[in-house]
Protein backbone atom coordinates (compact mmCIF):
# COMPACT_ATOMS: atom_id res chain seq x y z
CA UNK A 1 0.00 0.00 0.00
CA UNK A 2 1.47 3.35 -1.04
CA UNK A 3 2.04 6.08 1.53
CA UNK A 4 -0.27 9.11 1.41
CA UNK A 5 1.20 12.09 -0.37
CA UNK A 6 2.70 14.84 1.77
CA UNK A 7 0.15 17.70 2.00
CA UNK A 8 2.92 20.27 1.60
CA UNK A 9 4.02 18.57 -1.61
CA UNK A 10 0.45 18.56 -2.90
CA UNK A 11 0.03 22.26 -2.18
CA UNK A 12 3.42 23.14 -3.66
CA UNK A 13 2.64 21.23 -6.86
CA UNK A 14 -0.80 22.85 -7.04
CA UNK A 15 0.68 26.33 -6.68
CA UNK A 16 3.29 25.68 -9.36
CA UNK A 17 0.71 24.27 -11.77
CA UNK A 18 -1.69 27.16 -11.12
CA UNK A 19 0.93 29.85 -11.78
CA UNK A 20 2.23 28.07 -14.87
CA UNK A 21 -1.25 27.54 -16.30
CA UNK A 22 -2.18 31.15 -15.63
CA UNK A 23 0.89 32.36 -17.50
CA UNK A 24 0.16 30.12 -20.49
CA UNK A 25 -3.45 31.34 -20.68
CA UNK A 26 -2.92 34.89 -19.48
CA UNK A 27 -5.36 36.74 -21.73
CA UNK A 28 -8.25 34.30 -21.23
CA UNK A 29 -8.04 34.32 -17.44
CA UNK A 30 -7.50 38.07 -17.15
CA UNK A 31 -10.52 38.66 -19.40
CA UNK A 32 -12.70 36.43 -17.22
CA UNK A 33 -11.40 37.97 -14.00
CA UNK A 34 -11.92 41.47 -15.44
CA UNK A 35 -15.65 40.87 -15.58
CA UNK A 36 -15.67 39.93 -11.88
CA UNK A 37 -13.51 42.95 -11.02
CA UNK A 38 -15.82 45.30 -12.92
CA UNK A 39 -18.91 44.00 -11.10
CA UNK A 40 -17.19 44.34 -7.73
CA UNK A 41 -16.13 47.90 -8.61
CA UNK A 42 -19.73 48.79 -9.50
CA UNK A 43 -20.81 47.29 -6.19
CA UNK A 44 -18.46 49.64 -4.36
CA UNK A 45 -19.80 52.60 -6.34
CA UNK A 46 -23.36 51.68 -5.36
CA UNK A 47 -22.46 52.38 -1.71
CA UNK A 48 -21.39 55.95 -2.53
CA UNK A 49 -24.77 57.66 -2.03
CA UNK A 50 -25.24 56.02 1.36
CA UNK A 51 -21.76 57.06 2.47
CA UNK A 52 -22.49 60.64 1.46
CA UNK A 53 -25.71 60.68 3.49
CA UNK A 54 -23.90 59.23 6.51
CA UNK A 55 -21.22 61.91 6.29
CA UNK A 56 -23.75 64.73 5.88
CA UNK A 57 -25.85 63.45 8.78
CA UNK A 58 -23.01 62.80 11.18
CA UNK A 59 -24.14 65.68 13.42
CA UNK A 60 -27.70 66.95 12.77
CA UNK A 61 -28.40 70.12 14.77
CA UNK A 62 -32.15 70.65 14.68
CA UNK A 63 -35.19 68.34 14.96
CA UNK A 64 -35.92 69.07 11.30
CA UNK A 65 -32.43 68.03 10.29
CA UNK A 66 -32.70 64.89 12.40
CA UNK A 67 -35.97 63.91 10.76
CA UNK A 68 -34.61 64.60 7.28
CA UNK A 69 -31.48 62.60 8.01
CA UNK A 70 -33.45 59.67 9.39
CA UNK A 71 -35.54 59.57 6.23
CA UNK A 72 -32.50 59.92 3.96
CA UNK A 73 -30.61 57.21 5.82
CA UNK A 74 -33.55 54.80 5.61
CA UNK A 75 -33.96 55.42 1.87
CA UNK A 76 -30.22 55.20 1.24
CA UNK A 77 -29.85 52.01 3.24
CA UNK A 78 -32.71 50.34 1.36
CA UNK A 79 -31.37 51.40 -2.04
CA UNK A 80 -27.78 50.51 -1.28
CA UNK A 81 -28.79 47.23 0.32
CA UNK A 82 -30.79 46.22 -2.74
CA UNK A 83 -27.99 47.19 -5.11
CA UNK A 84 -25.38 45.43 -2.97
CA UNK A 85 -27.41 42.22 -2.95
CA UNK A 86 -27.94 42.43 -6.70
CA UNK A 87 -24.24 42.97 -7.40
CA UNK A 88 -23.31 40.17 -4.97
CA UNK A 89 -25.52 37.75 -6.91
CA UNK A 90 -24.08 39.04 -10.19
CA UNK A 91 -20.55 38.49 -8.84
CA UNK A 92 -21.40 34.87 -8.04
CA UNK A 93 -22.76 34.40 -11.55
CA UNK A 94 -19.78 35.91 -13.41
CA UNK A 95 -17.26 34.08 -11.20
CA UNK A 96 -18.54 30.85 -12.75
CA UNK A 97 -16.52 31.68 -15.87
CA UNK A 98 -13.23 31.55 -13.95
CA UNK A 99 -14.17 28.26 -12.24
CA UNK A 100 -15.24 26.62 -15.50
CA UNK A 101 -12.03 27.76 -17.20
CA UNK A 102 -9.93 26.36 -14.34
CA UNK A 103 -11.73 23.01 -14.48
CA UNK A 104 -11.19 22.89 -18.24
CA UNK A 105 -7.49 23.57 -17.74
CA UNK A 106 -7.16 20.60 -15.37
CA UNK A 107 -8.45 18.40 -18.22
CA UNK A 108 -5.98 19.86 -20.68
CA UNK A 109 -8.65 21.87 -22.50
CA UNK A 110 -7.96 25.43 -23.57
CA UNK A 111 -9.78 27.91 -21.31
CA UNK A 112 -11.60 30.70 -23.08
CA UNK A 113 -14.01 33.56 -22.50
CA UNK A 114 -16.85 31.29 -23.64
CA UNK A 115 -16.61 29.62 -20.22
CA UNK A 116 -18.56 32.61 -18.91
CA UNK A 117 -21.38 32.04 -21.40
CA UNK A 118 -21.82 28.33 -20.67
CA UNK A 119 -25.15 28.00 -18.84
CA UNK A 120 -24.81 24.31 -17.99
CA UNK A 121 -25.72 23.75 -14.28
CA UNK A 122 -25.69 27.53 -13.77
CA UNK A 123 -28.98 27.63 -11.83
CA UNK A 124 -27.89 24.82 -9.52
CA UNK A 125 -24.52 26.53 -9.01
CA UNK A 126 -26.20 29.84 -8.12
CA UNK A 127 -28.55 28.18 -5.62
CA UNK A 128 -25.64 26.34 -4.03
CA UNK A 129 -23.60 29.53 -3.67
CA UNK A 130 -26.51 31.49 -2.19
CA UNK A 131 -27.27 28.75 0.33
CA UNK A 132 -23.57 28.43 1.11
CA UNK A 133 -23.29 32.19 1.72
CA UNK A 134 -26.40 32.23 3.93
CA UNK A 135 -25.13 29.32 6.03
CA UNK A 136 -21.69 30.87 6.40
CA UNK A 137 -23.12 34.29 7.27
CA UNK A 138 -25.53 32.86 9.82
CA UNK A 139 -22.75 30.77 11.37
CA UNK A 140 -20.46 33.78 11.70
CA UNK A 141 -23.23 35.86 13.28
CA UNK A 142 -24.00 33.08 15.76
CA UNK A 143 -20.51 32.33 16.99
CA UNK A 144 -17.94 32.92 14.19
CA UNK A 145 -16.51 29.37 14.42
CA UNK A 146 -19.55 27.62 12.88
CA UNK A 147 -19.37 30.02 9.95
CA UNK A 148 -15.68 29.32 9.45
CA UNK A 149 -16.36 25.58 9.52
CA UNK A 150 -19.07 26.00 6.88
CA UNK A 151 -16.67 27.94 4.67
CA UNK A 152 -13.94 25.34 5.17
CA UNK A 153 -15.86 22.10 4.66
CA UNK A 154 -18.17 23.17 1.82
CA UNK A 155 -15.74 25.22 -0.29
CA UNK A 156 -15.43 22.55 -2.99
CA UNK A 157 -19.19 22.29 -3.49
CA UNK A 158 -19.28 24.66 -6.49
CA UNK A 159 -16.67 22.52 -8.24
CA UNK A 160 -18.76 19.38 -7.77
CA UNK A 161 -21.85 21.16 -9.09
CA UNK A 162 -20.14 22.54 -12.19
CA UNK A 163 -17.87 19.58 -12.89
CA UNK A 164 -20.23 16.68 -12.15
CA UNK A 165 -23.64 18.30 -12.17
CA UNK A 166 -24.34 17.22 -8.59
CA UNK A 167 -27.49 18.25 -6.79
CA UNK A 168 -27.07 20.85 -4.07
CA UNK A 169 -27.32 18.43 -1.14
CA UNK A 170 -24.99 15.96 -2.82
CA UNK A 171 -22.42 18.70 -3.43
CA UNK A 172 -22.43 19.72 0.24
CA UNK A 173 -21.91 16.10 1.32
CA UNK A 174 -19.22 15.44 -1.30
CA UNK A 175 -17.28 18.58 -0.40
CA UNK A 176 -17.35 17.83 3.34
CA UNK A 177 -16.22 14.23 2.69
CA UNK A 178 -13.35 15.29 0.45
CA UNK A 179 -12.15 17.99 2.83
CA UNK A 180 -12.35 15.59 5.78
CA UNK A 181 -10.26 13.02 3.91
CA UNK A 182 -7.60 15.63 3.08
CA UNK A 183 -7.66 17.83 6.16
CA UNK A 184 -4.03 18.95 6.22
CA UNK A 185 -3.81 19.83 2.52
CA UNK A 186 -7.28 21.39 2.59
CA UNK A 187 -6.30 23.58 5.53
CA UNK A 188 -3.17 24.79 3.72
CA UNK A 189 -5.27 25.37 0.61
CA UNK A 190 -7.77 27.47 2.56
CA UNK A 191 -5.13 29.60 4.26
CA UNK A 192 -3.24 30.28 1.03
CA UNK A 193 -6.46 31.07 -0.86
CA UNK A 194 -7.53 33.48 1.88
CA UNK A 195 -4.17 35.28 1.75
CA UNK A 196 -4.22 35.47 -2.05
CA UNK A 197 -7.77 36.78 -2.18
CA UNK A 198 -7.07 39.33 0.57
CA UNK A 199 -4.15 40.53 -1.53
CA UNK A 200 -6.57 40.89 -4.44
CA UNK A 201 -8.56 43.44 -2.44
CA UNK A 202 -5.66 45.88 -2.44
CA UNK A 203 -5.26 48.73 -4.92
CA UNK A 204 -9.02 49.03 -5.50
CA UNK A 205 -9.30 45.34 -6.36
CA UNK A 206 -7.12 45.56 -9.46
CA UNK A 207 -4.98 42.65 -8.25
CA UNK A 208 -8.07 40.45 -8.51
CA UNK A 209 -7.21 40.18 -12.21
CA UNK A 210 -4.31 37.96 -11.11
CA UNK A 211 -5.23 36.59 -7.70
CA UNK A 212 -8.69 35.26 -8.57
CA UNK A 213 -7.55 33.08 -11.52
CA UNK A 214 -4.51 31.76 -9.64
CA UNK A 215 -6.55 30.91 -6.51
CA UNK A 216 -9.21 29.21 -8.62
CA UNK A 217 -6.66 27.21 -10.64
CA UNK A 218 -4.94 26.24 -7.39
CA UNK A 219 -8.22 25.00 -5.92
CA UNK A 220 -9.24 23.19 -9.11
CA UNK A 221 -5.94 21.30 -9.14
CA UNK A 222 -6.38 20.14 -5.55
CA UNK A 223 -10.03 19.28 -6.23
CA UNK A 224 -8.81 16.87 -8.92
CA UNK A 225 -6.02 15.42 -6.81
CA UNK A 226 -8.24 14.97 -3.76
CA UNK A 227 -10.55 12.95 -6.03
CA UNK A 228 -7.57 10.90 -7.27
CA UNK A 229 -8.09 12.25 -10.78
CA UNK A 230 -5.24 13.18 -13.13
CA UNK A 231 -4.39 16.79 -13.91
CA UNK A 232 -3.11 17.53 -17.40
CA UNK A 233 -0.24 19.95 -17.83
Amino acid sequence: MSEPEDPRTQVREAAGWAIGTFRRNLLAFIALAAVVTAVQFLQQLSLGPLNEVVNECSDPQTPGQQAACASALATGALTSGTLTLGFAILTIIVTVGVIRAALRATRGQEPGFDALLDGHNLGRYLLFQLLYALMAGFGILMCVLPGLLVIFFFQLGPYFVLDRGMRIGEAFVASARLIRQNLAAAFLMTVLNALVLLLGGLFYGVLTLVTLPIATLFTAYLYRRFNNEPVVG
